[in-house]
């Protein structure tokens, strides 16, 4: 009987002994094989650490990065093929969707001042939605950073703008007529800001005109055109050069200083209510703002 508990007793301890072998050598917890109880914790804070970086990947970088166009090193080679680029794909007056360069979503402020920096270029995704991720620009592509920086500066002027109260005003154009802050209340203003000797202003005035023409039976837009020149020059220049607006000469103080505009052309939407709906730097930019306003929608006005 004492043998037989003997030998009960050595099986017993041969079994504990096996598994706390086992199990602290070969047995796997949590994903990570354990060497031993002393050897190597290093070796287990290393592999847990692993794991904590696998997870903590932000899932909005990695699928941004997935929509990011292979052909980006393509664009950035050069300025004439960013700029072809730069037409085709952005609208930084547009309401898209913004993202930081991790492709975390941020707001469209932020967005427009880090490119004022001249250090990030904004390039838009593979994706069904207007969104822009910033991308890091490096030192061997200084020219085409100047010229992001440049358009950012001016939208990003206008962004701040936009939802202000527009400046009080009492204009008379070059046929007499007064338009005022209180006569043109409770109407949408389409404004443009120019001068003669501006070329990209003068090229955009047949399809201002077109657009004139669209709009004009609408009883509440009305538009205005501020420009820089005396009255005189103006009435001869507008001889040669058809443009529909009602012209007020003589508002360069005003552009400059009252609207701290410094880009010609400029266009302002300006609602109901007298506030900046939208500004914008070119005609394509204004008809494309038109188009998207929803409030109001001036293509169902008055029907």
């Amino acid at each position: 009987m004492k043998n037989l508990l003997i030998t009960i007793v050595t099986i017993a301890a041969g079994f504990g002994i096996t598994y706390y072998v086992l199990d602290r050598v070969f047995i796997p917890k949590n994903g990570i094989n354990y060497v031993s109880s002393t050897e190597s914790s290093s070796s287990e804070s290393s592999s847990m650490e692993i794991e904590e970086d696998n997870t903590s990947s932000p899932k909005a970088s990695s699928i941004a990065n997935e929509m990011l166009p292979e052909d980006i090193d393509n664009y950035l080679a050069s300025e004439e093929n960013w700029n072809v680029y730069y037409d085709e794909n952005i609208d930084l007056s547009s309401n898209f969707i913004a993202l930081n360069t991790e492709g975390e979503e941020i707001d469209k402020s932020d967005f427009l001042s880090e490119l004022t920096s001249g250090d990030f270029a904004p390039i838009k995704l593979l994706t069904g939605e207007e969104m822009y991720q910033l991308y890091e620009l490096d030192d061997s592509q200084s020219t085409i950073a100047e010229t992001i920086k440049t358009n950012a500066d001016i939208t990003y002027s206008y962004y701040t703008k936009e939802g202000t109260k527009f400046p009080d005003f009492n204009f008379v154009d070059l046929n007499g007529t007064k338009f005022t802050s209180a006569n043109t209340a409770e109407k949408i203003i389409i404004m443009k800001c120019w001068h003669m000797n501006d070329k990209p202003s003068i090229s955009e005035f047949a399809t201002l005109n077109d657009l004139y023409d669209e709009y004009e039976a609408y009883e509440d837009v009305l538009f205005l055109s501020l420009a820089f020149d005396s009255a005189s020059k103006l009435q001869k220049f507008l001889i040669k050069n058809e443009f529909r607006y009602p012209v007020i000469a003589n508002q360069k103080n005003f552009i400059e200083n009252t609207l701290e505009i410094s880009h010609l052309p400029t266009h302002i939407i300006i609602d109901e209510e007298g506030y900046i709906e939208k500004m914008v730097g070119s005609v394509e930019e204004l008809k494309e703002a038109l188009n998207k306003m929803s409030a109001p929608d001036i293509s169902e006005m008055n029907q």
